[in-house]
């Protein structure tokens, strides 16, 4: 007689499990992430202790943005499977996610004692800047040079490792990463200068182009100045320099590994209006509320739906500032700030077309908050002092840190974090509300 484990239900299960597979490979071409996990699940369930289709199904999951629905399946996978580093790396990001920052630790050591991936060397770095013990993340985030894909602008095998017999040196510093981490990264260039002292060769900064205007104008306080320049496609930046470089991002390890380190310093021009002081006219704010739209692999895609507004949190944030007295600006860049078209009527003005950083720089200045999503707008308002409200999702980036109104990195900014995934209405909500209680505070 035939084994019960190998009769006719059994065959029906496996082709039951391949045929579920298939419709999650095709859900994952699609960006179905939902889909996909369910099915990935239904495999799983059929084909018995296959831990990868477990693993498949949290990993949809996640990037769907529903952390506390792929904490299960990676928790069985892990069961399965306690030798697949990546697993590990896997449930350590979901634990990232549910702010769980002290489980996540634990997951990202384990799946590094059993193999020593820069990926997960990356992701613990950044957990580590969360949890505030900055020495340690920053040192562990040089391993970024190790990651699948790395196109670093010069070579960090070369570059300065922070000598003090370098200070009489030229230096160039050059950019990496998004615009947001350029302006949270900024501030060590004021340590870096003062370190070098006033008689030391300025420094050289090369960004991409779009900051350059910005740069030079809000650092030209600093003395010596540095030098700001856009980073050249046309030949290779070796050949454009020959002397000791460092990357922004890899001063705070070289430095002080502190959202406020000696000599730190801000966006500031003579140029820009001062903060007005409150008075009855009416408040001026500006309003951004997508992030940045890379929608070419899964994981920036998932950046970009968790952190922007949907389009009932927007109309609500217009209408009901506009209802207050706002005077709304709209700073939206890109595609996105068509979003805000039905509403346009309750706005009072929007960025001319083609605006750079340096002219948003100049408007963000006269207005007295800059409401935000996770963007680089954000981190501009923060850089330049100014107030600002940031809306948070609730799988926040570990830099906000968790469950605080407030952030070291940027003393004028003001947090307000989802308490649900996606749910953008209460974070409205506490929004106006505390808007309205600002206007009181104004009077009449």
């Amino acid at each position: 007689m035939m084994p019960a484990e190998h009769g006719p239900g059994h065959e029906l299960e496996q082709w039951e499990a391949q045929a579920m597979e298939a419709v999650a490979m095709e859900a994952e071409a699609a960006g179905q992430w939902l889909r996909a996990a369910a099915a990935y699940g239904r495999a799983a369930a059929c084909s018995g202790d296959d831990y990868q289709l477990l693993a498949n199904a949290a990993n949809a999951y996640w990037l769907a943005d529903r952390p506390h629905q792929a904490l299960e399946p990676y928790r069985q996978a892990v069961q399965l499977a306690p030798h697949d580093p990546v697993v590990y790396r896997g449930l350590g990001n979901v634990y990232t996610d549910l702010q769980k920052f002290e489980a996540a630790e634990r997951c990202y050591r384990i799946s590094l004692q059993l193999a020593d991936e820069a990926a997960t060397a990356w992701n613990l770095s950044q957990l580590l800047i969360g949890l505030e013990r900055y020495a340690l993340g920053y040192g562990l985030a040089e391993r970024r040079w190790q990651l699948e894909g790395a196109d670093p602008y010069l070579d960090p095998a070369e570059a300065w490792r922070g000598e003090v017999e370098g200070d009489r040196d030229p230096l160039l510093v050059w950019s990496e990463q998004g615009y947001g981490d350029i302006f949270q990264h900024l501030r060590w260039v004021g340590s870096l200068i003062q370190r070098r002292g006033p008689t030391a060769p300025p420094l050289v900064l090369d960004v991409e182009p779009p900051l350059v205007g910005l740069l030079q104008e809000g650092l030209a306080h600093l003395r010596p100045a540095p030098l700001v320049r856009g980073k050249q496609a046309a030949a290779p930046p070796a050949e454009q320099w020959r002397g000791r470089h460092v990357s922004l991002l890899s001063l705070p390890a070289l430095l002080a590994a502190h959202p406020s380190p000696p000599g730190a310093c801000r966006l500031a021009s003579d140029q820009w209006p001062a903060l007005r002081s409150p008075g009855p006219s009416p408040r001026r704010v500006g309003l951004v509320w997508a992030a940045g739209r890379k929608l070419e692999n899964p994981f920036t895609a998932r950046e970009y739906w968790r952190r922007s507004l949907d389009d009932a949190a927007l109309g609500a944030l217009i209408a009901g500032l506009a209802e207050l007295g706002a005077e709304c600006v709209l700073l939206q860049f890109g595609e996105d700030s068509h979003r805000a078209d039905p509403w346009i009527h309750r706005t009072a003005a929007s960025l001319p077309e083609g605006a750079d950083f340096g002219s948003t720089a100049r408007v963000v200045a006269g207005l007295d908050l800059v409401i935000s999503v996770d963007t680089a707008m954000a981190h501009l308002v923060g850089a330049m002092g100014r107030p600002g409200w940031v809306l948070l999702p609730f799988s926040a980036a570990p830099r906000w840190l968790r469950q605080r109104q407030d952030t070291p990195w940027y003393p004028t900014l003001r947090l307000f974090r989802q308490s649900c995934a996606g749910e953008w209405g209460e974070v409205i909500s506490s929004v106006l509300e505390a808007f309205a209680g600002l206007m009181h505070d104004y009077g009449p």
